[in-house]
């Protein structure tokens, strides 16, 4: 294998890991339109990896992340691939976006990017949100409210993402090189 390669598998395993621990320091605070939201940061390591080496690779390391942290979590289950997803497209999205902005690290520019990313995160949660409660068939009655509440929280997420992510990839950058 290329120096290279190995890299970029060592640095996505890594990130994939954080991923599964900052998932587990997710916080629920009350919404302002009711229920509940969860702020978390756990995307950051897919977004970082997306920056770095693409599209792609910020899928894969999103896809293991998710996978672990819903293994440990619920184990194997029937909707376990579902629950993937958005990581995996958290990663291609992001991953796209960087490539087209010309991997920008202004705050304006990151801040659109990662809004719009966490948006698709976003509705594609609430998608998975809706084909689980028809699985296990329990109430989707709540979805309208948990979607303008996952939406402020990606808002939320979003704005913090793009203020810390260019100090965070030019440290990193250092590290690689």
């Amino acid at each position: 294998m290329k120096k290279e390669s190995i890299k970029k598998i060592c640095l996505s395993a890594v990130m994939a890991a954080l991923y599964v621990g900052l998932d587990f320091l997710a916080v629920s605070v009350s919404a302002p339109f009711g229920g509940s939201m969860k702020l978390s940061v756990s995307g950051l390591p897919v977004i970082i990896i997306s920056a770095f080496f693409g599209p792609i690779w910020g899928a894969l390391t999103g896809f293991v992340g998710a996978f672990l942290g819903q293994l440990i979590t619920y184990g194997l289950a029937p909707t376990t691939l579902l629950w993937v997803l958005p990581a995996v497209a958290r990663g291609i999205v992001f991953g796209l976006l960087f490539k087209a902005f010309k991997q920008s690290l202004k705050s304006h520019i990151l801040c659109v990017k990662t809004i719009i990313s966490a948006l698709v995160v976003t509705a594609i949660n609430t998608i998975v949100l809706w084909l689980d409660s028809l699985i296990y068939s329990y109430p989707a009655a709540v979805l309208g409210i948990a979607l303008i509440n996952r939406v402020i929280a990606a808002v939320i997420t979003s704005v913090v993402f793009a203020l810390i992510l260019p100090p965070i990839l030019k440290a990193i950058k250092k590290i690689i090189k």
